[in-house]
């Protein structure tokens, strides 16, 4: 079982956040908080608790301080942001404060439950940064490639599915990795996720 605390003060997010739970995620135990105080309450000691969700606009403090004082109480418990605004100053206060990810709750149900499975296998989940996207300059070739990546594919399976040489392949990979700034498989994989290139 997965225990998730989510402190959000609207009671109807955290109604609707708690029903896309049990539709999607029964395996998961929400508990619910309305203030940082309550959700700090919630963590206890942190050690029967596997994430933290904190909206970025709490009552009694800011949620990036909220995240701090999360950090403070439980290290070792993951924190993703969550916030209305979709703005890259959030996305990178959230990286400074420590959170494992930023997410916007206009984000649709698949998408929010797709980036906090992520955070709680140890990877990061913040929504794409659309200057940081444009950067990534793959051809359509590449990001085909890359969803192989993916999903698993060692470069034999790969050559064989898109009827591709070796050395095409790795030559791939060589600018898929470069244009990532990864360097490996594992590593260009979470990087394309969290810019949002593959599912």
């Amino acid at each position: 079982m997965t225990s998730i605390v989510l402190v959000e003060d609207h009671p109807l997010f955290r109604d609707g956040f708690a029903a896309m739970v049990g539709r999607h995620r029964p395996d998961w135990r929400l508990r619910g908080a309305g203030t940082a105080a309550e959700g700090l309450d919630a963590l206890g000691d942190g050690r029967s608790v596997d994430l933290a969700i904190i909206d970025i606009n709490l009552p009694d403090m800011d949620g990036f301080d909220a995240a701090r004082a999360f950090a403070v109480r439980a290290p070792l418990t993951p924190r993703v942001l969550i916030s209305g605004r979709a703005d890259d100053a959030a996305r990178q206060r959230s990286r400074d404060c420590g959170a494992s990810g930023f997410i916007s709750k206009a984000a649709s149900p698949m998408r929010i439950l797709g980036l906090l499975d992520q955070v709680l296998i140890g990877g990061t989940a913040f929504e794409p940064d659309i200057e940081a996207v444009a950067r990534v300059a793959l051809t359509a070739r590449q990001l085909q490639v890359l969803t192989l990546l993916a999903e698993g594919c060692p470069n034999k399976m790969i050559e064989r599915r898109m009827a591709l040489a070796p050395r095409t392949v790795r030559a791939h990979l060589t600018e898929i990795f470069h244009a990532l700034g990864a360097d490996g498989r594992v590593q260009a994989i979470l990087r394309a996720r969290e810019l949002g290139l593959i599912a």
